[in-house]
């Protein structure tokens, strides 16, 4: 699954330091929120109050909206007019019907490279499937979502459609935030065995079970999924590893509901004052 690809200022360049700094800082609020979405440290849902944000990651609001703009037009952060930004959350049939799209690319991509010569690629990508696994045994879980999404996006890249390529990487980009968002914390939705299988099932020239192998895997890494679930609260200093201290009683406790009055900053209980006894013979 791929990673965002943070984006900078094309015209930051040597000869505009500033322009260059703005563009670093930028890079650096993206990466910090993106990973901690990626790692399941801010759950979908989650509210992303620009004050707390700006406090917590060390920044400016215009910096910090700017990577929101950014994540919005990633698909991974969605902004509500008068509400605010909140974690993205796709619908569970837009995520059924993103994967079952996914199954209809993919078995095309498979069906056509297990007829052609693989040598000039298969190699390059046995070899990544490597750098996924050691991912995976180091627990570096932003490296293996974006080297298994590189998987089935090179497989396409192979196939020399460009419009194939492009289209997939949309969607691969769609399910790597659904997977970031949806699977349960400790598992792993894209097998690197089965990255394995279908690599030799092509290399071999077997096109029904290339494509069998492809539709299986895809179904799996859907069904281990966790959809509906309500997202638990969470704390976006710790998410973050914020800088700044906050108010005790308010560290960054966000509320993870995007609907409803709820409010999304956990706010202490207002004590009511006891009422007086009224005093003997009072309003006779």
């Amino acid at each position: 699954m791929s990673k965002l690809e943070f984006q900078t200022d094309r015209h930051a360049t040597d000869a505009d330091p500033q322009g260059a700094s703005l563009a670093s800082e930028e890079a650096r609020v993206q990466q910090r929120l993106a990973e901690a979405i990626y790692e399941h440290r801010i759950p979908s849902g989650t509210k992303l109050p620009e004050a707390d944000l700006c406090r917590i990651l060390g920044t400016s609001r215009g910096t910090l909206r700017k990577v929101l703009d950014r994540l919005a037009d990633e698909q991974l952060v969605e902004q509500i007019p008068n509400r605010g930004a909140f974690v993205a959350r796709p619908s569970i049939e837009t995520t059924r019907d993103v994967y079952a799209l996914r199954r209809i690319l993919e078995a095309g991509v498979v069906r056509s490279l297990a007829r052609c010569d693989c040598k000039p690629w298969i190699n390059k990508v046995r070899l990544q499937v490597g750098e996924e696994r050691e991912a995976n045994r180091v627990g570096d879980t932003s490296r293996y979502i974006r080297l298994a999404g590189k998987f089935h996006l090179d497989l396409a890249a192979a196939t020399g459609n460009q419009a194939l390529n492009q289209h997939l990487k949309r969607v691969v980009a769609q399910t790597s935030l659904m997977t970031a968002l949806y699977d349960v914390p400790g598992t792993n939705t894209c097998s690197v065995h089965e990255h394995l299988e279908i690599l030799e099932a092509i290399e071999a020239g077997r096109l029904e079970d290339a494509e069998r192998l492809m539709e299986d895997h895809l179904k799996g890494c859907e069904r281990q999924l966790r959809l509906g679930d309500e997202p638990p609260a969470v704390d976006l200093s710790q998410a973050l590893g914020g800088l700044a201290t906050m108010p005790a009683g308010t560290a960054g406790r966000i509320s993870t509901k995007t609907s409803g009055k709820a409010s999304s900053q956990a706010v202490p209980a207002r004590k009511t004052p006891a009422r007086r006894k009224p005093r003997a013979g009072a309003g006779q």
